[in-house]
């Protein structure tokens, strides 16, 4: 189900206090775009959003890294780069100017709110128990999203990105077909605990991440609000 990877690179990711880009970045696209793929259609074009938004992170770390080489300021890897240099020298290069499409700052925002939501979506599946019947475990994912959809994204999506969930969520797997989609390899008997519990380690993993990279940004000044 990819929980425990997802618990060991952010817990490592965030080990001493201050989030290593590329740590960051490995830990969400083998954790978060990785889950996400494994819901199948209904959070398929999450999934590409958010493998675009690491990418939009990384071509930024690249670019301050190469900067702050030429300048004689520091080495020439962004292995080690933290996220709080990063965003400091984004902002600089910023000013007052509203935050552009791409920059790291940007693909923070919309990655940090994805994991919040995956790990509400997670919680919500993982904490009710197994559905009283196969109605119900039908909806279940699909009620899973539309709780963290409105806790999460309502705010900032316009008309068009809200239908364009509405129609994802349309696809979201029943209770029983998650558990073989996030454990297909494990046998009947054994999966539901395997995947609950996985379930649980990522969300408790997931939480510290996506508040952590939301600190960074208040801190930078690089908080954006707007509706698309």
């Amino acid at each position: 189900a990819g929980g425990v990877a997802m618990l060991a690179l952010l817990v490592d990711s965030g080990r001493g206090g201050s989030l290593d880009v590329e740590a960051l970045l490995c830990s969400l696209e083998q954790g978060l775009v990785a889950v996400q793929r494994a819901f199948g259609p209904s959070l398929s074009l999450a999934a590409q959003n958010d493998a675009r938004n690491v990418r939009k992170v990384r071509a930024a770390a690249e670019a301050c890294v190469e900067e702050t080489a030429a300048r004689g300021a520091g080495g020439g890897s962004h292995d080690a780069l933290s996220l709080s240099a990063l965003l400091s020298w984004e902002a600089a290069a910023l000013g007052d100017a509203d935050l552009p499409d791409p920059s790291a700052a940007m693909g923070l925002t919309w990655l940090a709110r994805s994991l919040r939501f995956l790990q509400l979506v997670l919680q919500d599946v993982s904490s009710g128990g197994p559905p009283a019947t196969s109605a119900a475990g039908a909806e279940r994912c699909k009620e899973a999203m539309w709780r963290a959809y409105e806790a999460v994204f309502a705010r900032y999506h316009g008309w068009l990105a809200r239908s364009m969930f509405m129609g994802s969520a349309k696809a979201a797997p029943g209770y029983e077909q998650l558990l073989r989609l996030l454990a297909p390899a494990a046998g009947g008997a054994v999966r539901e605990g395997l995947v609950l519990r996985e379930m649980e380690q990522f969300s408790a993993a997931a939480e510290p991440v996506a508040d952590a990279i939301e600190a960074a940004l208040a801190s930078a000044g690089l908080v954006d609000e707007r509706r698309v």
